[in-house]
């Protein structure tokens, strides 16, 4: 089909009286018109926005990322981790365990708040076999962030703990507390949870902390991670002899401590979080030579399919560069295999995710040079991962991931081309072109960092009137 021509009979009126001394026929400038009914819609689109989240400032940018580095295992591969294909992950709460005061003391004293505790263990790195370990968080210091413990494995994220699931711990007169944030001094012993992983299969493993700089999880986006891969986790070894109370004599003991903050002049600690894992077998401490950089954009969209709609669904995209670094290390007789040092970053391309697909139109999205069309992969007309009929969004979720050439993300060169046909048979499809807006303009893509959700169909994103909560007037600080 045809681009659609609006205004033809009068248009064509026109063209016949200016040129009816040509002696051949004049082609119908039908995309002249798509573009004026294209361009009619972003002015709807503009009084609505306005309507709703009030007068745009004419400095107004749209791009709230960081792009900040985050470290990881190299990607197993470049085909999509989707729900049927992702590895199996079988963690789940198993109990509880007493850490008594032997260890509770060895923490106050070796792991001091505001200390340099790097001497006190050294980096380390996972691998699974085939086995079943469990992980207890035993010991909370003194943080002022929010931080969730997380672990990956496989190349499957699986949240472990939080700050704010209460702990128990007990005084020296016997009575215990709950407890949220860090262990007192008052405190004898800690009664902490257990989590029982069941290996299916030797995978690679890492741990890393989600952290948030406000002192809630919704206070502020988590523009932090801390991973045992950047060596902001020790394995430490002094404690180990006090951490066998509750565990069985033919497990052995990995102690961990987590430091919250990655920044320049952060405190090394790693007194922020302290877990333990046992096993039979322990899971080894081994070296891993190579680890995958990412820088990640989060672009969401609209496609115009509703000139007042902003949940900012129809299109999710993750735009990653990428880098790999090779770690060397070395064996230490007392502390095992430790980090020497690391070759400089190489450059390994970039890469798209996309991680939501609502509307229920064909489009093409364009990142650099690559284009990526919705009805080659799935159905045109499916809504995918928005929420839709209140379904669950699953802020992991693949549809597609490709590589892309061309991207730059200072520059944000990418559109989406949506295809939206008429209402009948007899009508044509207008094409519609919407690129990464200008400081001023009406917003139809916004960049944010990959660790902000998106909106379930037809709820709009948070503010209005230039409330408080507006993502474009109040955006997130790092």
């Amino acid at each position: 089909m045809k681009l659609r021509n609006l205004l033809v009979l009068g248009s064509m009126a026109v063209m016949g009286a200016a040129f009816t001394s040509c002696s051949k026929d004049v082609a119908f400038d039908s995309e002249g018109l798509a573009n004026q009914a294209a361009e009619q819609l972003k002015a709807e689109y503009r009084t609505n926005f306005e309507k709703k989240f009030g007068v745009i400032d004419p400095n107004q940018t749209w791009d709230f990322s960081t792009m900040k580095s985050v470290s990881g295992l190299p990607s197993t591969g470049s085909a999509a981790r989707t729900r049927s294909g992702e590895v199996s992950v079988n963690l789940e709460a198993s109990g509880e365990m007493t850490i008594g005061e032997a260890a509770i003391n060895w923490m106050k004293t070796n792991m001091k708040p505001g200390s340099n505790n790097a001497k006190q263990g050294s980096p380390f790195y996972m691998k699974t076999q085939e086995q079943t370990f469990t992980i207890v968080p035993c010991y909370q210091g003194v943080a002022s962030y929010y931080w969730e413990l997380w672990m990956n494995i496989g190349g499957k994220d699986v949240q472990v703990w939080s700050k704010n699931s209460a702990l128990e711990y007990k005084t020296a007169d016997g009575k215990w507390h709950n407890l949220t944030g860090e262990v007192p001094s008052s405190a004898v012993e800690v009664k902490a949870p257990t989590y029982t992983y069941k290996a299916t299969a030797e995978q690679h493993l890492y741990f890393y902390l989600k952290v948030w700089t406000g002192g809630s999880r919704t206070s502020d986006n988590p523009n932090k991670i801390t991973s045992s891969l950047d060596k902001l986790m020790l394995g430490l070894e002094g404690a180990k002899k006090y951490m066998s109370l509750n565990v069985p004599e033919d497990n052995e003991v990995t102690l961990i401590g987590c430091e919250d903050n990655p920044t320049t002049g952060t405190d090394n600690d790693f007194e922020d979080l302290v877990f333990m894992v046992y096993g039979k077998p322990t899971p080894p401490i081994i070296p891993v030579d190579e680890i995958e950089i990412t820088q990640t954009k989060r672009y969401l969209m609209e496609d115009l399919g509703a000139t007042d709609d902003f949940d900012f669904n129809d299109v999710v995209v993750d735009v990653q560069k990428v880098s790999t670094q090779k770690i060397h290390l070395k064996f230490d007789e007392n502390d095992g295999w430790v980090e020497d040092y690391r070759d400089p970053e190489v450059d390994a391309g970039q890469r798209a995710i996309v991680r939501a697909a609502g509307g229920i139109y064909n489009f093409t999205l364009k990142i650099g040079d690559t284009e990526w069309v919705k009805g080659d992969k799935v159905n045109a007309s499916q809504m995918i991962n928005t929420g839709w009929g209140n379904t669950t969004i699953d802020p992991d979720y693949e549809i597609d991931r490709f590589t892309v050439t061309g991207w730059d993300p200072d520059r944000n060169n990418i559109s989406l081309t949506v295809q939206k046909p008429g209402t009948t048979d007899s009508e044509e499809i207008l094409t519609t072109t919407i690129q990464f807006p200008k400081a001023g303009d009406a917003p139809m893509i916004i960049a944010v960092d990959d660790s902000q959700g998106w909106m379930k169909e037809r709820q709009s994103i948070p503010g209005g009137t230039n409330s408080p909560n507006d993502w474009w007037y109040n955006p997130v600080k790092q």
